[in-house]
């Protein structure tokens, strides 16, 4: 009986181990970053998350060899709607319907897809704002017509400086939507509460370093905490990260909606730049900085408003996109090059 005892109970670890591993795994995901040349197959892109213990996965496009190489993979998807569709879904529900039944319906549930991101950073960015919610809604709408109601989270991703400026994460206590966001910002809020959405954000500390660079220490900015996240700004925070985190629940409770979760749709640190970008846009930071972000995500220790909550969180980006227009920084936010060999090496394990 003795031994049996001790059998029960190995075997009862091992199941919790097990367990609580694969729910680690589920709060890491990366971008595709598919903007470049020479990229593995979709069925290696999947082999490739699986032996990094990556759970998650998000996609811009809606591509059949994306969801046919994703089904029976237990991997998360989360897909987007593309920000230059919104006019033609918010006024066409049948047009919402065919979105639904084309790229969601028709690959679910083999294929594990748990968001649908309408548009990427649209508010404060394009001036497709008007068209957002009734996207939204009609987005939703098509899932309940399709049986797929509960099942599928429907939200939209924002740029934090788009939202709450460069300077809002010096004091998160205070963290409110800029004056031009508020009014549709509202309506998404009261979307995403009727709906038990998260909130999508994208947060990343160095846009805001790189820009505020006497307001913020690098350090912190890196998720390396030694002493306050700014200069002249609120003391809790030792995170640049947690800071613009908690900036946008204390923006939601000033619009009465303190209940929704945030979703990290977007972080991360480019390995290389240029000019004055070189010395900080550097391997070693990029290293430095995403080690840090999946730690503290796995650690479970939230931010001082939420504190103990689990923070769902994607990288950016999978590969290295040399196709990419812009600074040259965008080319170098790739966790891996195009020949699946780590630019850095990053744990995604506790």
């Amino acid at each position: 009986m003795g031994q049996m005892n001790v059998f029960l109970i190995a075997c009862i670890s091992i199941l919790c181990f097990s367990i609580h591993g694969d729910a680690q795994k589920q709060r890491i995901g990366v971008n595709n970053g598919m903007s470049g040349t020479n990229l593995p197959s979709q069925e290696e892109v999947v082999a490739l998350l699986k032996a990094n213990n990556i759970g998650k996965y998000r996609i811009f496009k809606q591509e059949p060899s994306v969801f046919k190489a994703f089904a029976n993979s237990g991997i998360e998807l989360t897909v987007g709607v593309a920000t230059d569709d919104l006019q033609r879904i918010s006024s066409n529900q049948n047009e919402a319907n065919k979105w639904v039944n084309e790229n969601i319906k028709a690959h679910y549930p083999a294929t594990n897809i748990k968001y649908i991101a309408v548009g990427n950073e649209v508010l404060g960015k394009t001036d497709k704002g008007q068209f957002l919610v009734g996207a939204m809604n009609n987005i939703q709408t098509a899932l309940q017509n399709a049986n797929l109601q509960g099942k599928i989270k429907v939200s939209t991703t924002h740029a934090l400086t788009d939202i709450i400026g460069p300077f809002a994460p010096l004091n998160p206590s205070k963290g409110s939507f800029t004056a031009k966001v508020q009014s549709e910002m509202r309506s998404v809020l009261q979307f995403l509460a009727k709906n038990g959405s998260p909130f999508m954000a994208n947060v990343y500390t160095y846009f805001t370093y790189d820009s505020n660079r006497d307001s913020y220490n690098i350090d912190n900015a890196l998720f390396k905490p030694s002493a306050p996240a700014n200069k002249n700004g609120d003391p809790t925070y030792t995170s640049l990260f947690i800071a613009m985190v908690d900036t946008v629940y204390s923006a939601m409770e000033g619009m009465s909606y303190p209940n929704i979760p945030i979703v990290v749709t977007e972080s991360g640190w480019p390995s290389h730049g240029t000019g004055v970008k070189a010395s900080i846009a550097t391997i070693e930071n990029a290293r430095s900085y995403n080690s840090n972000l999946i730690k503290h995500v796995l650690s479970n220790k939230g931010t001082p408003k939420r504190p103990g909550k689990s923070m769902e969180t994607f990288i950016f980006a999978l590969f290295n996109e040399d196709l990419k227009g812009g600074d040259e920084t965008e080319k170098h936010y790739g966790l891996f090059y195009a020949n699946k060999s780590p630019v850095y090496p990053v744990n995604f394990t506790p």
